[in-house]
């Protein structure tokens, strides 16, 4: 393998990198770099349609199926981008807050959510994680205050849903949750700052 091919390869390879880093939108700059062609649209210029399934099919205003990779803006400002193949929403889905950092990256499978959906605060920090399955919400969620600290973990497990609520770090209430034959059974815990328990109802 020659020299010139080698440093060829090389200076490829650092321009792309370059290229993503000064990108001030890291979403973007990952969408951006699998990507060969964006388009990019009005909110105004393109409409969807829901089928029998729930889905959202989307059309341009010709109704004409869209295809590809878009950025949507609204008054010049980026709001949101997704990716449509056969009119459906497939892959990531992100909106955007007005300074340009994310407000939520939800995952799609034909229009239906399906996978990781993380939301975030304007400055940036992690608001919430959770998933969906198929268009259905999953019981697992985490949310995060903007200092990064977990404010509530809900999970289920066994048929049981688990809701534990957290101040300052500390386990404040948890909430054990069960559905037997239509009945709703709940046994709530609540704990001081030591994480001593203090009633149990």
């Amino acid at each position: 393998m020659s020299f010139t091919y080698i440093w060829l390869k090389f200076t490829i390879l650092l321009a792309l990198l370059w290229g993503l880093s000064s990108c001030n939108n890291i979403p973007e700059a990952i969408m951006l770099a699998n990507t060969e062609r964006v388009d990019t649209l009005d909110f105004n210029e393109y409409k969807y349609v829901i089928d029998k399934k729930n889905r959202r099919g989307y059309v341009t205003m010709e109704n004409e199926v869209m295809e590809g990779r878009y950025v949507i803006k609204r008054n010049g400002i980026m709001v949101e981008e997704f990716t449509i193949e056969g009119g459906f929403l497939n892959g990531k889905r992100i909106l955007y807050y007005e300074n340009g950092l994310p407000e939520s990256i939800e995952t799609y499978k034909t229009s239906l959510q399906h996978g990781p959906v993380t939301t975030f605060y304007s400055s940036g920090s992690i608001k919430s994680e959770t998933s969906y399955t198929n268009g259905t919400a999953n019981v697992e969620e985490t949310q995060y205050d903007e200092t990064g600290a977990i404010t509530l973990k809900k999970l289920e497990q066994d048929g049981v849903v688990y809701e534990h609520s957290y101040m300052d770090g500390n386990r404040m209430v948890s909430i054990f949750e069960k559905t037997i034959e239509n009945q709703i059974y709940e046994l709530i815990i609540k704990y001081d700052s030591f994480g001593t328990i203090q009633l149990i109802m």
